[in-house]
């Protein structure tokens, strides 16, 4: 910071000591790797400020779209941290389990088609691009730009779920103008699971950033700015459909739900009978292809049963393996809603951890629990709000029916990676303040300034 005789200040100083030394620690260690040959680690090293700079320009606009620069430091904080638990997330995979995860299989198919695209033969050798082929074209199309860098790719992978995320806040404050946009930005972006499971190359990554396109559109649908919202509806229901079609069954489901109980705009009330029933008949006809793909996507997988109950069990033997399972709460009666809501959200508990690892999860899920006890009363207000704020009905319509399907998971550890394409639409009610006992509304920007941007 210059003084007014053109000096430069002495609180300054500190702040540009500390970035030259950070940026020849930075040079150093690219000069290093380089030096040794180690391609995937000094390409990461140029990746990193690369995808930060790039990122930079939507989140200054957000702020500014906000009226405050504090949010544009709070989202230039999750986004380094987003890439830095991408280190974490490649040490876990490939230091503490040696390579024995899916982004080994996902690194060694994207330098085969990468190195075939780069000879410019367009043969990836896949049988399809559903489920697991897509994230090998998509990692051998990354490689085919950057080159075959494991750290690379866990880092624009990473990138990937910070762009959804940034996608879920958005439509959290166009959509939810009586939540509390920052409460929900501190769960969504720094939550531990949120920061860890979608920073590597894998499903988790693609799906978050799917689900934030596909939020995001439907945020633009709920407030009337259909001509803006379709795009991003249609494009993130087909990113999740070629991967997971069950969670796209489930968000659609939310939709319907949402759009049944929205209110009918009164400019339109002569024609609203006539156009809702359209709508939701297409919605219904979407909906009710999504399950099937879904019925078809888990008898491909060795999953479907011959009914709902059968596929839920089939489910629950699947995922009784593997160091952590435990005995499932399958949701096939109203009274055992309680323990696969317990089950789902928030397990395994402190009292249930086995190791270290597992410790981890139940500490994070205790201090869910304890948040959501302590905020009974905003998950209430919440579900008051649900024909004023359609997106929280679609949130909580999703939540409901995840914690249906995902009730016979059997396995702590699979469970705790699923959750994350739930946990941002469980962080929507735990946002939304009662209107009642002194809290003060938080200010928010306006529908015109949102309108524009």
């Amino acid at each position: 910071m210059l003084t007014r005789s053109g000096g430069v200040s002495a609180r300054s100083i500190p702040v540009m000591m500390i970035g030259i030394t950070l940026t020849a620690l930075y040079v150093t260690a690219v000069m290093w790797s380089m030096a040794r040959g180690d391609y995937s680690v000094w390409m990461a090293l140029l990746l990193a400020p690369i995808l930060v700079v790039v990122t930079l320009p939507a989140l200054r606009r957000q702020g500014r779209r906000e009226d405050d620069q504090r949010l544009f430091r709070l989202l230039l904080l999750a986004l380094v941290l987003k890439l830095g638990a991408s280190l974490v997330r490649f040490y876990v995979a490939f230091g503490l389990y040696g390579g024995a995860a899916d982004a080994a299989d996902y690194h060694n198919w994207g330098i085969k088609i990468s190195s075939n695209f780069r000879s410019l033969v367009f043969e990836t050798g896949l049988p399809n691009l559903h489920n697991t082929g897509l994230i090998r074209f998509v990692t051998g199309i990354i490689y085919t730009v950057v080159g075959p860098t494991k750290f690379g790719g866990f880092l624009i992978f990473s990138w990937l779920g910070f762009l959804g995320l940034f996608l879920l806040y958005r439509a959290f404050v166009i959509a939810v103008p009586e939540g509390r946009s920052r409460t929900y930005a501190r769960f969504l972006f720094f939550f531990p699971s949120m920061l860890f499971w979608p920073s590597s190359i894998g499903k988790e990554a693609w799906m978050i950033l799917a689900i934030g396109v596909t939020s995001f559109g439907i945020a633009r649908v709920f407030t009337d700015d259909v001509r803006r919202g379709v795009l991003p509806l249609l494009a993130g229901a087909w990113m999740m459909t070629v991967v997971r079609p069950h969670v796209a069954a489930m968000v659609g489901l939310g939709v319907v739900a949402a759009y049944l109980i929205k209110p009918t705009d009164p400019r339109r009330r002569e024609m609203a009978p006539v156009v809702k029933g359209v709508v939701l008949v297409l919605m219904v006809l979407g909906s009710l292809l999504l399950v099937q793909r879904t019925d078809e996507f888990l008898r491909e997988s060795g999953v479907g049963g011959e009914g709902v109950t059968d596929t839920l069990q089939q489910t629950s033997f699947n995922t009784s393996q593997g160091g952590s399972e435990f005995t499932t709460s399958i949701l096939d009666s109203p009274g055992r809603a309680p323990i696969a809501v317990l089950t789902v959200l928030f397990r395994p508990l402190l009292p249930e951890a086995g190791n270290f690892q597992a410790a981890l999860a139940a500490l994070e899920g205790s201090v869910l629990l304890v948040c959501a006890v302590w905020r009974w009363r905003w998950i209430l207000a919440a579900a008051r709000s649900v024909r004023r704020q359609p997106y929280v009905a679609m949130a909580l319509a999703y939540v409901a029916v995840f914690v249906f399907g995902f009730s016979s998971i059997a396995n702590f550890g699979i469970l705790a990676r699923q959750r994350v394409q739930m946990l941002p639409f469980f962080f929507v009610l735990l946002a939304i303040p009662p209107k009642t006992g002194g809290e003060e509304v938080e200010r928010r920007p306006t529908v015109a300034r949102e309108a524009v941007g």
